[in-house]
């Protein structure tokens, strides 16, 4: 079983989706696609990290982290399933890179490594889009680069 959020009659659901990729409330009642609205896994910010992978700090001709390069992705940045990104008006260079997203389950605070995985909800996918017309220190890429409406598919 698969977990997911979606729009329907007005309302935010949780919903399971079976083997068969069929969309059930928790009354039993499957709902046909088209009928109800793909939302992300969660409404929170996003906590995302850069330069996570050597070629990726090669490619951009910077020198791996020592240290998490941490950033985040507020909720405006995310659209659900099927829906569409806006490139912003005069922008000319969208970079985008597929990322393994972890979604947290619960709030959590001092959690130990040994407890990490009672909080992870599950794992999803997102395109992680970057202006990089506006990118002028990738240690520290700021909103204009980032945290734009829409580009965080998810």
């Amino acid at each position: 079983m698969k977990q997911a959020r979606i729009e329907w009659q007005g309302q935010v659901r949780d919903v399971l989706v079976n083997e068969r990729d069929q969309v059930r409330l928790d009354d039993g009642t499957v709902l046909k696609e088209g009928e109800f609205r793909w939302l992300p896994p969660a409404d929170g910010t996003l906590f995302a990290l850069g330069l996570n992978y050597a070629d990726h700090a090669s490619e951009l001709e910077f020198k791996p982290p020592t240290e998490p390069l941490v950033f985040i992705k507020a909720p405006n940045t995310f659209t659900g399933h099927q829906q569409q990104s806006v490139r912003p008006d005069n922008v000319e260079y969208m970079h985008y890179e597929a990322e393994l997203v972890v979604v947290i389950g619960k709030t959590a605070r001092r959690v130990s490594e040994a407890e990490a995985m009672d909080y992870v909800a599950g794992y999803t996918v997102c395109n992680d889009y970057a202006i990089r017309d506006y990118l002028e220190n990738y240690y520290r890429p700021n909103l204009r680069v980032k945290s734009r409406d829409t580009l965080t598919p998810i």
